[in-house]
């Protein structure tokens, strides 16, 4: 997976990076071959925003999170992203059906 980074007002931490490739490769038990994610990180005043947009194949998946603390921002968006996933796996295996056995 190809994941680039945006920091906004922050500067660039190595740790912080690794913290997300992991995370973000966490998520690939779900989708089949994500290509691109797109990591945003953002610092406002004492609010620190992270936005990650995730492409796989037909579908772009989109996940902000908002805290005091840029660890727990990006927590928060990859939970979200992993919920999203989650529903639309699920809906995958739904529309399976099995025959109809008489």
């Amino acid at each position: 997976m190809e994941v680039t980074y945006t920091f906004r007002h922050s500067e660039p931490s190595p740790v912080l990076r690794r913290r997300i490739s992991d995370k973000l490769e966490k998520l690939s038990k779900y989708f089949l071959k994500a290509t691109k994610a797109h990591v945003i990180l953002n610092v406002e005043g004492s609010r620190h925003i992270a936005e990650i947009t995730l492409s796989e194949r037909h579908q772009v998946l989109f996940a902000e999170d908002r805290s005091h603390d840029m660890y727990q921002s990006v927590t928060g968006a990859v939970t979200k992203l992993e919920r999203q996933l989650k529903k639309i796996k699920e809906k995958t295996k739904s529309h399976h059906h099995k025959g109809d056995v008489s």
